[in-house]
């Protein structure tokens, strides 16, 4: 077996192969789906597709504006009682957001926690993490007929075929990936001991879904987890040294056989070997697939974050798509989608047979953007699937402040536009106008972009800064936890983020430190973050830009020294899921001092996450 050697010789000719001729698995695949294939098939090797899941889709396209090319959804409904109230209605709305994202023109991508069929309150986990796993099922008793394991196991599965038959009635390919990272051990479905089994287990799968349920639009992707779990306890017994050889033996037998799979691929997060994605690419992780899954397409079927396209594209290894699953570092995110090695969704081709709508993106003015003078410089980028961009209209939405758009979602933008005020019309190329004479505030302003047949497309928002400076911009920067991140509440970007940390409690212990007397059991309830203007000012309004993470009881205070401090504004009852943006207008007064004292979280979960700490002189 050649292995991938020499800056990606090896991928290129098997991208050459897979180009020539792809026979898939399902050989009663819709035309539909072929034609997906065809597309990855002749693109392998060549581009990496950039993907995400559809929770971090939103941030991508906020915080670049572009999309991803591949949308991955989850077909569990996560919440318990399987199939129960609150279970049924997620899985029902991700079949109707799969079907909207393919008649967009995008790729789906179904990866599937499947929830332990064998209990009502099961969890996808077996016993990682701590306290959400359920333990692990038998697989031996599931792939054998007629076992109270299998016959749950098939009941279960039943109901979620009837689901992908929704899919295949509305003729969507799916790039179909269950028991994802099967051989790492954190999920119910591998069998650590006998792999074998395992393999099985999607030998069934395929089986009922393909065979029986006649379900001809799934394209079927394989994933292995980012080690082995069964290996090093296996090696631990047989008291022997761990090897890639041996790894790579071991991972095989996980495998269902190559008239199973379609593409294959692996999840990677940094540790075990693994560096951070902007220096590693993972060109061991793609040798051991090509070894496990000889002649398959590869993919990164998830990172964390979006691997380095500059390395890709230099030296190999060139994954098929890579899947991001976190949302990212908005710099690093915005090298990624604009890097011309990597395909975003304005550059798939026309994959469905009903015509696609437009995309639009927002170029300017810049998300975070201050006026410069009396007007706004507006432009944008648009493209049509067939035919030509008749239109984009640039409108300002009717919202009181700054919202995080990214978490807010699609629906909720549409709604907005309907009662958004347009300030401007272009009709060709380079689209761009003026506004001018905006309203002194913060607004949020979006394209809209028709083509010649009517459809539409709304880009990402910038929300923008008109009339009134921001005083904080560009200060010296404090907090009361992680202080080197305290700047990024000041920089200007509403998507870096002072993440301070959750009073009361323990605080971390540094390896190796020992614990002074003098050291609090538990961090003080009130975290604050500070900024100094410089000199004294006149302020009267402050804006802060939350997370989801955000304060319910917090004052703004202000000072001249730095040292006493007096509140200008206080509140207990903040409560909003999305954070959003706060503006807070008071009596002006003299400080060259400003303080958000944080005193009670918002949420169970998290500390305080703020964007950015604005300070004016006023604000309408």
């Amino acid at each position: 077996m050649i292995r991938f050697i020499l800056g990606g010789w090896l991928v290129l000719a098997v991208a050459a192969d897979a180009a020539r001729a792809v026979e898939p698995v399902d050989p009663e695949l819709i035309p539909e789906a072929r034609k997906v294939l065809d597309y990855l098939a002749a693109t392998y090797g060549k581009q990496t597709l950039a993907a995400s899941t559809s929770g971090t889709a939103g941030w991508v396209q906020e915080t670049t504006g572009h999309l991803p090319a591949i949308m991955g959804f989850d077909l569990s409904g996560w919440n318990s009682p399987t199939w129960g109230k609150t279970y049924t209605p997620v899985v029902e709305k991700t079949i109707e957001s799969v079907k909207e994202w393919w008649a967009r023109g995008g790729i789906v991508q179904m990866q599937f926690h499947w929830k332990n069929p064998t209990r009502p309150d099961g969890s996808a986990w077996a016993g990682l993490p701590p306290g959400r796993g359920t333990g692990p099922v038998d697989c031996a008793a599931a792939i054998k007929p007629g076992t109270p394991v299998n016959l749950a196991l098939m009941a279960d599965l039943k109901k979620n075929a009837d689901y992908l038959q929704k899919l295949a009635d509305a003729r969507v390919p799916v790039l179909w990936r269950p028991f994802h990272e099967i051989d790492g051990g954190w999920f119910w479905w591998t069998d650590k001991e006998q792999p074998e089994n395992t393999a099985a287990l999607w030998r069934l799968m395929f089986d009922y879904l393909v065979k029986e349920r006649k379900l001809h639009n799934l394209i079927w992707v394989y994933s292995a987890g980012v080690h082995a779990g069964g290996y090093k306890q296996l090696v631990k017994k047989e008291k022997r040294a761990e090897t890639l050889e041996g790894e790579i033996a071991f991972r095989k037998r996980s495998y269902p056989g190559a008239q199973y799979v379609d593409i294959a691929g692996i999840d990677i997060y940094p540790g075990s070997g693994y560096g951070q994605p902007a220096e590693d690419v993972y060109p061991r992780a793609f040798e051991i697939m090509q070894q496990v899954a000889p002649g398959k397409m590869l993919a990164m079927c998830e990172s964390g974050v979006p691997l380095n396209p500059d390395l890709m594209q230099k030296q190999g290894p060139r994954w098929l798509y890579n899947l991001q699953w976190f949302e990212g570092e908005p710099v690093w995110d915005r090298k990624v989608y604009g890097h011309d090695y990597i395909t975003t969704f304005e550059k798939l081709p026309a994959l469905t047979a009903k015509p696609a709508p437009p995309w639009t993106r927002l170029v300017a003015p810049a998300d975070g953007a201050a006026a410069a003078g009396d007007a706004v410089q507006l432009r944008a980028e648009a493209a049509a699937r067939e035919g030509a961009i008749a239109k984009v209209e640039f409108y300002r939405l009717d919202a009181a402040t700054w919202k995080n758009w990214f978490i807010a979602g699609s629906e909720e933008k549409a709604t907005a536009l309907t009662t958004a005020q347009l300030i401007g019309t272009a009709t060709a190329a380079p689209f761009a106008c003026e506004w001018k004479h905006p309203p002194a505030g913060l607004h949020n302003l979006i394209a809209k972009a028709t083509d010649a047949k009517g459809a539409t497309a709304l880009s990402n928002i910038a929300r923008v800064t008109a009339g009134a400076k921001n005083l904080a911009l560009g200060g010296k920067a404090t907090a009361s936890s992680k202080p080197e991140n305290a700047a990024k509440a000041v920089d200007g970007d509403l998507f870096s983020a002072w993440n301070g940390e959750r009073g009361g409690a323990k605080p971390a212990a540094k390896k190796g430190a020992k614990k002074s007397a003098a050291e609090p059991a538990v961090k003080p309830p009130e975290q604050w973050l500070a900024v100094d203007l410089g000199a004294e000012q006149t302020v009267g309004a402050v804006s802060i830009a939350w997370w989801k993470a955000y304060a319910k009881s917090y004052q703004v205070q202000l000072s001249s020294d730095g040292a006493t401090w007096k509140d200008v504004y206080s509140t207990n009852k903040k409560s909003e899921f999305l954070g959003n943006t706060d503006l807070i207008r008071f009596e002006p007064q003299q400080a060259r001092h400003v303080r958000l004292l944080c005193t009670q979280p918002g949420t169970d979960w998290g500390g305080y996450t703020v964007y950015e700490l604005g300070v004016y002189a006023a604000l309408p």
